[in-house]
């Protein structure tokens, strides 16, 4: 008995390895239109060793439970860590921002999918010990498909919500209200201001989730709001709404030349 758990737990050990390898070179194209399928075709390919990960851990006795899911919380960020550390250090801060978004969108998501308790512990303790380890200077947050999918179909204003949420404004803000209206009422009237809002909705869900994992992710919000928001909403109130357009829309273009 002992040699078969063994042996289910290298084979697990070794195949959450080759889920971090696999789901890291789809991290570049993590886009609304396409994220359903990749996380699909994933997790279909790793459900196996998923479902014998839950078997063990339901088979674990209570009091040796904790210890199995402390040792499995170290095999991917112990992975990830020494990969980074073979990189040269030039490499690293661009390497981080991807080791970072496929643990978010696709690793612990796979982990936390079935919505089994103890799968569910065991992907939060991952993300502690990843950020214990210091894999990269970016700060990992828990998080699941349904979070991704339904931030996918229902956020109408990433970027603009991210940074009212960073300067503690509600929902309903005048700033959100002002650009909420100038999304339906001004680009929406186009095919070009359609072509914008699509092409925005592609790359905003990736920027916003990067700007969550940076440090000084507050600056960096409040910098935003002052350099683009706030302009944007006056522009607006001067009736200068294509100035506003360029103005938001270069805002886009840079956050995406830096982050993604």
């Amino acid at each position: 008995m002992w040699k078969l758990r063994r042996r289910s737990m290298d084979n697990i050990e070794k195949t959450l390895q080759e889920l971090f390898d696999e789901m890291l070179t789809h991290v570049k194209g993590f886009r609304r239109k396409t994220y359903n399928g990749v996380f699909e075709k994933g997790y279909l390919k790793y459900r196996p060793v998923l479902v014998s990960l839950e078997q063990l851990l339901a088979e674990t006795e209570d009091e040796e439970k904790d210890a199995l899911i402390e040792k499995l919380s170290q095999v991917i960020p112990a992975y990830a860590y020494d990969k980074m550390q073979k990189e040269a250090k030039k490499n690293r801060e661009r390497l981080g921002v991807d080791y970072n978004m496929n643990m978010a969108v696709y690793v612990i998501p796979f982990l936390n999918y079935s919505r089994n308790e103890d799968c569910e512990k065991l992907s939060r303790r991952i993300v502690e010990v990843w950020n214990e380890k210091k894999v990269t200077s970016l700060t990992l947050s828990h998080s699941s498909y349904d979070d991704i999918a339904e931030g996918f179909r229902s956020k109408l204003c990433y970027i603009t919500t991210a940074v009212c949420e960073h300067m503690q404004k509600e929902d309903d803000c005048y700033e959100m209200q002002v650009m909420r209206r100038f999304r339906d009422e001004y680009l929406m009237q186009t095919d070009e201001g359609r072509s914008i809002i699509k092409d925005y909705y592609e790359v905003a869900p990736g920027i916003v989730m990067i700007l969550n994992m940076q440090k000084d992710a507050a600056a960096i919000y409040k910098q935003l709001y002052c350099k683009y928001l706030l302009p944007c909403v006056q522009l607006i109130e001067q009736g200068k709404k294509a100035q506003c357009q360029a103005l938001y829309m270069q805002m886009v273009q840079n956050l995406k030349m830096q982050y993604i």
